[in-house]
């Protein structure tokens, strides 16, 4: 123990990369704490009735003065001395408290979201994406929060989970089917926490989407290309020429919509002509290697032209509305770009994962004769195949097929630029390497 002053108190630095405790000489248990980062406080160490350590934290100094710390400890011993655990009580009370909030369903939302980021939402589980709990949390917060939100957990029942289902499926079909999704994984996280016995939205009813299965004509892919490349010649069109080509590069490229708009310029190899999107961006987790066309590369050169002389973004579609911070294009504008542009066309309802769906099925049709399976590389599906072949390619099988994808995009481009460009070729049909 030594004597504390408000001198020893300011000046008193622990040894680097250690921390640094001083008794109080005046009131035992009293102890100034410094850690290696200089953060200074007060606690006080005590043993309850069965004879346990505790520490209790008083504050931080110099916000409460030693005069102050000795009177509160003081005042601490004194409870300590009636019988009271004072740790133990604020524990319980704190544990309540969370018991509390999690009772409601906004607040087991809230835990619910933390642990799908720590991957302990549920037993042997990884993180979830960032992209993935998002969009997940915009679903609560858009269609779930309003009615259940502050509901208590035991409370909802299957009725009213069947009836707000239903309710949303009449507005958007697919909203009943995804809120109905987020609210079954809460209800499942809290059967694992202890807080209700039986899930409510197990077994509810709910519409599901027709699947779709547009694949553009060769007159909408001519219509949707011009359009994109020169919106200002579509009177009252909102699109911006950025976006015009980000819509391109979907169809040239057949990547998903949220890979075309958080592409990077720093995977972009324009030496090798491949773009390596990274896993974080991808459905399955794995890394992807996309090869790239002619067409694809004067894209990217249109891409760097649309972008201001003072604006430096790592992204090749930069969020116009950025201000000041560095993002890439929204999602949902992407969609509603092309709904946007399809609508003032008249054309036939088509989405951006249309685009891959009408590649795909002029990719292995007589027009290009691509096998089957080196599509489904190409749009980074999972194996075709199944049983003993699948395990071996999902636990043995390193080979990305970068020659054969990049015939089938080369192939694919060469076919969109002459649909696009009313050309014509002697032969569409690609010849394979055997």
């Amino acid at each position: 123990m030594v004597k504390l002053t408000n001198d020893t108190l300011k000046n008193a630095l622990p040894e680097p990369g250690k921390r640094l405790e001083l008794r109080d000489d005046q009131e035992p248990g009293l102890t100034f704490r410094v850690t290696d980062k200089g953060v200074r406080s007060w606690s006080i160490r005590y043993r309850n009735a069965a004879g346990e350590h505790r520490r209790k934290l008083i504050g931080p100094y110099p916000s409460i003065s030693l005069a102050k710390a000795r009177e509160e400890a003081r005042k601490i011993k004194g409870t300590v001395a009636g019988g009271s655990d004072v740790v133990a009580t604020e524990r319980l009370s704190r544990a309540e408290e969370k018991r509390k909030h999690l009772n409601t369903l906004d607040g087991l939302a809230d835990a619910y979201f933390d642990d799908c980021a720590l991957g302990t939402h549920r037993a042997n589980s990884k993180p979830k994406r960032a992209s993935t709990i998002k969009e997940e949390r915009r679903i609560y917060d858009a269609l779930v929060k309003k009615t259940f939100g502050s509901e208590p957990l035991a409370s909802i029942t299957r009725a009213e989970i069947q009836a707000f289902v239903s309710k949303q499926s009449r507005k958007v079909k697919s909203n009943g089917r995804i809120s109905l999704n987020v609210i079954r994984q809460l209800m499942a996280y809290a059967i694992r926490n202890g807080l209700i016995d039986s899930n409510p939205a197990h077994d509810i009813a709910v519409q599901v989407p027709e699947a779709r299965d547009t694949v553009m004509t060769d007159a909408d892919l001519k219509r949707f290309w011009a359009a994109c490349k020169e919106p200002g010649s579509i009177e009252d069109l909102q699109l911006s020429l950025n976006m015009g080509v980000a819509l391109r590069m979907a169809a040239v490229t057949l990547q998903r919509g949220g890979s075309i708009i958080g592409m990077e310029w720093s995977e972009i190899d324009r030496t090798a002509r491949t773009w390596l999107i990274p896993p974080e961006r991808m459905k399955h987790g794995r890394p992807h290697l996309v090869p790239l066309s002619d067409a694809a590369i004067e894209l990217l050169d249109e891409a760097e032209g649309c972008r201001p002389d003072d604006m430096q973004s790592k992204y090749v579609f930069p969020s116009p509305r950025g201000k000041g911070d560095d993002k890439p294009m929204d999602r949902r504008a992407f969609s509603r770009a092309m709904n946007r542009l399809i609508d003032k066309l008249e054309m036939t309802r088509a989405t951006p994962h249309d685009l891959r769906r009408t590649g795909a099925t002029n990719l292995t049709s007589e027009r290009i004769g691509i096998p089957r399976f080196i599509v489904s590389q190409v749009l980074a599906h999972s194996s075709d195949t199944g049983g003993a072949a699948a395990v071996t390619g999902r636990h043995y099988d390193r080979n990305d097929y970068l020659a054969e994808k990049r015939r089938a995009l080369d192939a694919w481009a060469a076919l969109l630029m002459e649909i696009v460009s009313d050309q014509q070729r002697a032969s569409n049909v690609l010849e394979m390497k055997r």
